[in-house]
């Protein structure tokens, strides 16, 4: 997955889809449950709006992008050090939502709604689902880490 593929769309540059395609195969499973994220870093500071994310909704609920894509989405907007949101407590929970559905939110397109609903105040944003402790007394869920990719030059 490229930063810069994300901020394009956010900018209206590129479509979902191609979007959906940067991100394919950028997760690999390399143990239980155990993510590598691989995620090319952008140069330059970029602000998220709430409008981006709505935008993100968007594309989910019009089925142009799969709605398991907003974890990869939320935990690239997470490890990133160029994409900022100042000040915004309601757009860093929602993204931490995307970022790990497993303890949160689950990606469904009537929880991407309530997603677009919350981001655009059309509903007040509610408590998370409580959690399910787990019969075999462990207490990880998932873990997921960057793997720094290295950028093309041929664009």
């Amino acid at each position: 997955m490229r930063e810069i593929v994300l901020r394009d769309f956010f900018l209206g540059q590129t479509t979902p889809e191609a979007l959906a395609k940067d991100i394919l195969g950028s997760v690999k499973q390399i143990g239980p449950i155990k993510f590598s994220v691989e995620i090319e870093d952008m140069d330059e500071e970029f602000s998220v709006t709430r409008e981006m994310l709505v935008s993100l909704c968007d594309a989910v609920l019009s089925r142009k992008l799969p709605a398991p894509e907003l974890a990869t989405i939320g935990f690239a907007l997470e490890a990133s050090q160029t994409f900022i949101w100042d000040g915004e407590d309601l757009m860093g929970m929602i993204i931490d939502d995307w970022a790990c559905p497993e303890i949160n939110y689950q990606l469904t397109l009537e929880n991407v709604q309530k997603f677009k609903n919350w981001l655009l105040e059309l509903d007040s944003y509610l408590a998370k689902p409580a959690l399910r402790p787990s019969s075999k007394g462990d207490h990880l869920i998932v873990v997921r880490e960057k793997r720094f990719l290295r950028r093309q030059i041929d664009r």
